[in-house]
């Protein structure tokens, strides 16, 4: 599955989890490689890493077709660079402004997320995500692929839910051994959610190599019942039914109330009264019923 997904990687925010133990970087690398090989424009907002150390062992031939923006020199601009990239830049405005326009589809790489999530407000930098992949100009909507490295052992759960909801993609990169174990979250747009887990290697030229599949976890087909926990029981039995079914309902005109109803009245008024079961028709002592 992570093959096909760097293949076409359709657009969207494609979000890579790792940790200080199991890095997700040649992942990164790998479908950033896809990218040009797809003749997409690629715009890299390094903060982690310099350009040198970021692009190490990359080919030399397709760095025509990348743009490396700079966060890493100099992230307070204290030189006052107008190539310096700040945390003020990361807006959906400025990237654009630096991005221009691609005539094309563009791939957006966030190096890393978690540097500007430590330096950001949560909800700014959902927004600007958010807003990163549906961007639309007068020529209409282009197609953009967003991906972003995000360290998971440098934030709270909470942070890691939020930001991964917003994912049309996550890729969880979890242990080394025979390669690495990659967990896959893919939100198809049909709403369809597919997780499938797998071991992989990045190979020297960035390529990858699906070593084994672990599988895909099925969708739950359990229906859910909404009276499980409520302190009634609702259904009714056979015995309930046929009782319900024979109770007289509330209201119901007697026979004898209908004939007369439909008898031509002689101009005089007339009180009809239909007793319940539980009236108490005792002429002698008509109030023995109450409490006195």
């Amino acid at each position: 599955m992570l093959q096909d997904l760097r293949a076409s990687c359709p657009p969207g925010i494609l979000i890579i989890t790792d940790s200080a133990f199991h890095s997700g970087r040649e992942i990164l690398l790998s479908f950033l490689l896809a990218a040009l090989h797809r003749a997409e424009k690629v715009h890299i907002f390094g903060f982690e890493w310099s350009q040198e150390e970021f692009l190490a062992g990359f080919p030399r031939e397709l760095f025509p077709s990348l743009t490396f923006h700079d966060g890493f020199s100099d992230p307070l601009n204290w030189r006052k660079s107008s190539q310096s990239l700040t945390l003020q830049d990361f807006s959906v405005k400025r990237i654009w402004a630096q991005v221009g326009c691609p005539g094309g589809p563009v791939s957006i790489v966030l190096d890393s997320l978690s540097w500007i999530l430590s330096r950001c407000p949560l909800p700014s930098v959902c927004h600007t995500l958010r807003e990163l992949s549906r961007h639309q100009t007068k020529d209409g909507l282009h197609e953009v692929h967003v991906l972003a490295l995000l360290h998971s052992d440098l934030h709270v759960p909470g942070v890691m839910r939020s930001v991964c909801l917003l994912a049309d993609a996550v890729i969880d990169v979890k242990e080394r051994g025979e390669g690495q174990k990659v967990t896959i979250v893919h939100r198809k747009r049909s709403g369809r959610v597919v997780t499938h887990a797998e071991h992989v290697r990045v190979c020297d030229d960035f390529s990858l190599e699906t070593i084994s599949e672990i599988g895909t976890e099925p969708e739950s087909t359990t229906e859910v019942d909404p009276t499980e926990s409520l302190t009634f029981n609702p259904r009714l039995s056979e015995a309930d039914r046929e009782l319900k079914e024979s109770a007289i309902l509330p209201y119901t005109f007697s026979n004898n109330k209908k004939l007369s109803l439909l008898q031509s009245s002689g101009g005089s008024a007339k009180i009809f009264y239909d007793p319940d079961p539980t009236d108490d028709l005792d002429d002698e002592d008509p109030d023995d019923d109450l409490d006195v």
